[in-house]
């Protein structure tokens, strides 16, 4: 049996829930997580901030300590297992789709590198200073949710909700960074760049001619390369990339398939077609319905 799938709109009157539509929900004070978020998936992601007090929370078959201080973070399609709360546990929750964090600019180059930390350091201790943010912010916009004069209210928490993922992004990158060993060789270094570059397109890239050339280098020499630091060649990663970006659209976007091809750099709808089928086997549409419910992989 398939667990539930749930949006940030089906928690609508959920106890504890302050506000949500159909991009975004947050919750200023819970000691737990709402009933219906154990044991399914949700379709955004989600951001617990431990206010108070202490927190097991199980997903995927992995148990996370959330102490005070410390944020927890997790992507759509993960399936919430558990969460064990401490009598004095006071959360703070926001559920994020994933149109609202790829409208965050500086996630444009950076937003698989940022799912990649995410995914394997779910627990971030926060650094005085992005606490003092976070207060603030957690502030104003429990204020804008609870405010009588709805004008400009979504714009102004789309405001605050970026600069809470700028503030995360931040915070991030520098962990990233200081985790980043200062002695590769320099073909680690130009492995790395591949990767870099691959993320900063968003799956725009299509041939190993064209990263050759955005890194100054020959196919031949970019292909040795990477086939010597992975075992895999350039044209596999790129692929891999072109259809995380186009999992992602079918997933959770309304475009259309035709849309998505012109979207992704493709000549012709026909052109993107028979990629997706090489890919996974099956048409756009039929990927994207296996997609929504449920029966497809979230990419990684």
């Amino acid at each position: 049996m398939q667990p539930h799938e749930w949006t940030t709109n089906d928690f609508k009157g959920d106890p504890g829930i302050d506000y949500c539509h159909d991009k975004f929900l947050f919750a200023n004070s819970l000691h737990t997580l709402p009933e219906r978020m154990i044991g399914a998936r949700m379709r955004f992601g989600m951001a617990i901030y431990c206010r108070q007090g202490a927190a097991l929370i199980t997903v995927d078959g992995l148990q996370y300590r959330l102490k005070q201080g410390q944020s927890f973070s997790y992507q759509e399609g993960s399936l919430i297992e558990e969460c064990l709360a401490s009598s004095d546990a006071d959360l703070v929750l926001m559920g994020l789709s994933w149109e609202l964090i790829a409208a965050t600019e500086a996630l444009n180059t950076m937003v698989w590198s940022i799912a990649d930390y995410v995914r394997q350091s779910p627990i971030h201790t926060l650094s005085e200073e992005a606490l003092s943010v976070t207060k603030i912010y957690h502030q104003q916009i429990y204020k804008l949710c609870h405010s009588p004069n709805p004008l400009f209210r979504d714009e102004l928490l789309h405001i605050h909700i970026q600069a809470l993922l700028y503030s995360f992004i931040r915070e991030v990158s520098e962990e990233i960074r200081q985790a980043t060993p200062q002695d590769l060789t320099r073909a680690n270094q130009q492995m790395r760049l591949f990767f870099d570059l691959l993320g900063m397109r968003r799956g725009h890239i299509r041939s190993v001619s064209e990263v050759a050339t955005l890194m100054n280098l020959t196919p031949k020499y970019l292909s040795r390369i990477i086939k010597e630091q992975t075992g895999e060649t350039p044209i596999h990663f790129i692929h891999q990339y072109m259809m995380r970006a186009i999992t992602q659209e079918l997933r959770y976007s309304s475009k259309t398939a035709k849309e998505i091809a012109f979207q992704q750099g493709f000549s012709s709808l026909a052109f993107f077609g028979k990629f997706v089928k090489q890919q996974t086997g099956l048409t756009p549409t039929e990927y994207r319905k296996k997609l929504q419910a449920g029966e497809g992989a979230t990419p990684s």
